[in-house]
């Protein structure tokens, strides 16, 4: 995979996600039951982030969901604590990584002003007074499009961020940003749900002091199945 093509596979906001002091401090400060008040995002906003992080890994009667474990919580303080803000980008930026580095938390903002221009398109409605089933009808919307489609929107967004260096008028989908903003949104609420101390102990193959590499095994002597937590 070449260099641009990797960089079309990048989220608004998180990119490759790696487990540092500093992520993990954030993930241990969610999920332990306090009020939470999200400082990045509106109230509304958060709301449908909970509502989407729900139903993307939902609770059962066995195993808690990402929402049980506070992953809205930590993206919405990734989003906020980790993200360079506008007046952080020019010292971080270079030929390699402007893209990287440039307008992330002002794209996750565009994201989620696209996807309340498509909840009111398509479902009369705001992020406050949306249905589960509203929320579960646009994930599917933009998780389940066909493959022209996805890389369609996905083209677009790309476009329009390279655009965006030399005209700050252009202009992008609201279905592009919402689709970007729903990939952005499952692949951190996977990554969070997976890295959590109670799932990665209670849930997962989990070993704390792994012995020596054994390339064949029985499953039952591998997890199982499961993947092991790091």
């Amino acid at each position: 995979m070449n260099r641009r093509q990797a960089l079309k596979n990048l989220g608004l906001g998180g990119g490759a996600l790696v487990a540092t002091p500093t992520i993990i401090s954030l993930l241990q400060s969610c999920g332990s039951g306090a009020g939470h008040t999200p400082s990045f995002l509106t109230a509304s906003e958060a709301g449908a982030l909970k509502e989407l992080v729900g139903l993307i890994i939902p609770s059962d009667i066995d195993v808690p969901g990402a929402v049980d474990v506070g992953a809205h919580e930590f993206i919405g303080l990734y989003w906020d604590q980790v993200l360079p803000t506008a007046e952080q980008v020019p010292a971080l930026e270079d030929e390699f990584t402007a893209y990287s580095m440039a307008n992330r938390q002002e794209n996750i903002r565009k994201g989620f002003a696209a996807l309340a221009e498509v909840m009111q398109r398509d479902h009369q409605t705001d992020f406050d007074g949306a249905s589960t089933e509203t929320y579960d009808a646009v994930l599917a919307h933009y998780l389940k499009a066909d493959k022209a489609q996805g890389q369609a929107w996905n083209s677009e967004v790309w476009t329009y961020l390279e655009s965006l260096k030399t005209d700050p008028e252009a202009t992008v989908s609201s279905d592009a940003m919402a689709n970007a903003l729903i990939h952005e949104v499952r692949s951190m609420t996977i990554w969070t749900w997976t890295q959590t101390q109670q799932i990665g102990e209670d849930f997962l193959w989990y070993d704390p002091v792994p012995g020596v590499y054994k390339g064949c095994l029985p499953s039952s002597e591998a997890g199982n199945g499961k993947v092991m937590s790091l």
